[in-house]
């Protein structure tokens, strides 16, 4: 049987309807994946400390969240921190329930003499919907 679309005798409407229903499946998949991934904006206060048990106790930098997502954090710090630098990072309780999270830093741009924004992509998943009081839109 002719196929009028694409002038390949070989495809059959069998053949046919089998591809698209795989690529439907895998835009699915593919649409799903991105909405999990989306960051969702937020206002949740983090302390930046180095994930290193020899300087763990002082604080390098605090920040507070402007997007979140389960794999990354963007926000604006006080101080800069080291690109490519791993981090801990302790989130405030009544912000998000969270344990703290190892993270490397991606990025770090001067906004202003006390602002920076950075850029953290963590090691584990985070869990944003535990903001309690709905903080993480």
């Amino acid at each position: 049987m002719k196929n009028d679309l694409c002038g390949d005798p070989g495809l059959s409407n069998l053949r046919e309807d089998a591809l698209l229903a795989d690529l439907e499946i895998r835009c699915r998949a593919d649409l799903a994946s991105a909405r999990d991934q989306a960051a969702r904006r937020s206002a949740v206060r983090v302390t930046v400390r180095a994930a290193d048990v020899v300087d763990r106790a002082r604080v390098l930098a605090e920040l507070r969240t402007s997007e979140l997502s389960r794999t990354h954090l963007l926000g604006i710090a006080d101080r800069p921190v080291m690109v490519g630098s791993l981090f801990q990072l302790t989130f405030a309780r009544e912000d998000l329930d969270h344990a703290p999270a190892l993270a490397v830093c991606d990025r770090c741009t001067m906004l202003g003499d006390e602002s920076f924004e950075v850029r953290f992509r963590t090691v584990q998943e985070i869990d944003a919907g535990a903001a309690p009081g709905g903080r993480v839109s």
